[in-house]
C-alpha cells in the first residue's frame, strides 16, 4: 500500500494556521509554528505588533537580519539571534493512526501441485477476510487537536512565547537605536532568570510532546503478527513451487540419468569418517 504524502492547514487556538505534513492517516506538526504561522489574523497596516511577529519568525527559523551601522548594534543583534537558537528544540507533535493491513490475493498456478494449491487457497482465505478492531487506539489518535490546544493554552507555552516575544522587542529597539545613529542600552535585555525559566519550560513542554506522542502512534500486534505471517506464507509458497519444480525436472530424467536414493543421500548428507 502507497500513501500519498500531502500539506493541509489546522486552525490554531490563537486564530492563525498551523502547517501540517500529513498523509491519510498521520499528522506532523511542529509546536514553534503557534509562535510564527499566523499571517492570516496580522493586519495589513505595519503596526508595531506586525513588526515584532515579522521579527519571531526571523528568530525562530534563524533568519534574523543581524546587519546594522553600528559594529556594537550589529554584535547585539547576533546575541539575540544566538540565544534563540540555543534554546532546546521542541519535537514534532505526531499522529499515526492505525491502518489495518490489506493483503493480496496470492494466485493459484496451473503448474502449482495440489498440495501447493491446498495451501494457497487456505492462506487467501485467511488473509483477504482480515480485520481488527482500533476503535479504543484511533481513539487516542483523535484526541490531537485537544492535545495540540492544551500545549498552547498551558503556561510553560506561555512562558515561550513571552520569552521569544521578548527578544524580538530587544531585536526591535536596536534596530531603532541604529537606525537613529545610537548604541543600545540593553534596557529590556533577557536576564538568566527568564532564560532559565523558559528552558525548564521547555524542558515541560517536550515531555508533554513526548507523552501525546506516545498515545497518538499506538502499535498492533496482532497487525504486526498478521503481516510477518502472511510474509512467511509467500516464502513457504514460494520454497514449495521451487521444490516441486525440482521434483518434476528430476522425475522426467531419462531412467539411466535418474540418480538412487543412495547417491541423493550421500550428495546432500555426506557420513563422517
Amino acid at each position: 500500500m502507497i500513501s500519498t504524502i500531502g500539506t493541509t492547514t489546522i486552525q490554531a487556538a490563537n486564530g492563525g494556521t498551523l502547517s501540517t505534513t500529513t498523509s491519510p492517516n498521520s499528522l506532523v506538526m511542529n509546536p514553534t509554528s503557534m509562535l510564527i504561522e499566523m499571517k492570516s489574523f496580522i493586519p495589513s497596516s505595519y503596526t508595531f505588533e506586525t513588526k515584532i511577529q515579522k521579527i519571531k519568525q526571523e528568530l525562530l527559523t534563524s533568519n534574523l537580519d543581524c546587519s546594522a551601522k553600528d559594529e556594537t548594534n550589529e554584535q547585539y543583534l547576533y546575541e539575540m539571534q544566538d540565544i534563540i537558537d540555543h534554546l532546546p528544540k521542541l519535537p514534532e507533535i505526531q499522529q499515526q493512526k492505525l491502518t489495518i493491513p490489506e493483503f493480496d490475493e496470492i494466485e493459484v498456478k496451473p503448474t502449482d501441485s495440489v498440495e501447493i494449491k491446498k495451501f494457497i487457497r487456505k492462506v487467501n482465505y485467511e488473509f483477504l477476510g482480515f480485520h481488527c478492531n482500533h476503535k479504543v487506539m484511533d481513539k487516542d489518535c483523535d484526541m490531537v487537536y485537544k492535545n495540540v490546544s492544551d500545549i498552547y493554552k498551558s503556561g510553560e507555552f506561555k512562558t515561550y512565547d513571552n520569552f521569544v516575544s521578548l527578544v524580538a522587542e530587544c531585536v526591535w529597539q536596536i534596530r531603532d537605536k541604529d537606525r537613529r545613529g545610537k548604541i543600545w542600552n540593553e534596557q529590556i535585555r533577557p536576564t538568566a532568570f527568564e532564560l532559565k525559566k523558559t528552558i525548564d519550560a521547555l524542558v515541560v513542554l517536550a515531555g508533554k510532546v513526548s507523552e501525546y506522542n506516545a498515545k497518538m502512534n499506538p502499535q498492533c500486534s496482532k497487525c504486526k503478527a498478521a503481516i510477518r505471517k502472511y510474509n512467511y506464507s509467500v516464502k513457504e509458497i514460494e520454497r514449495m513451487r521451487n521444490d516441486y519444480a525440482d521434483l518434476k525436472k528430476e522425475a522426467e530424467k531419462p531412467a539411466e540419468n535418474k540418480m538412487d536414493m543412495f547417491s541423493i543421500s550421500d550428495k546432500n548428507y555426506p557420513t563422517a569418517d
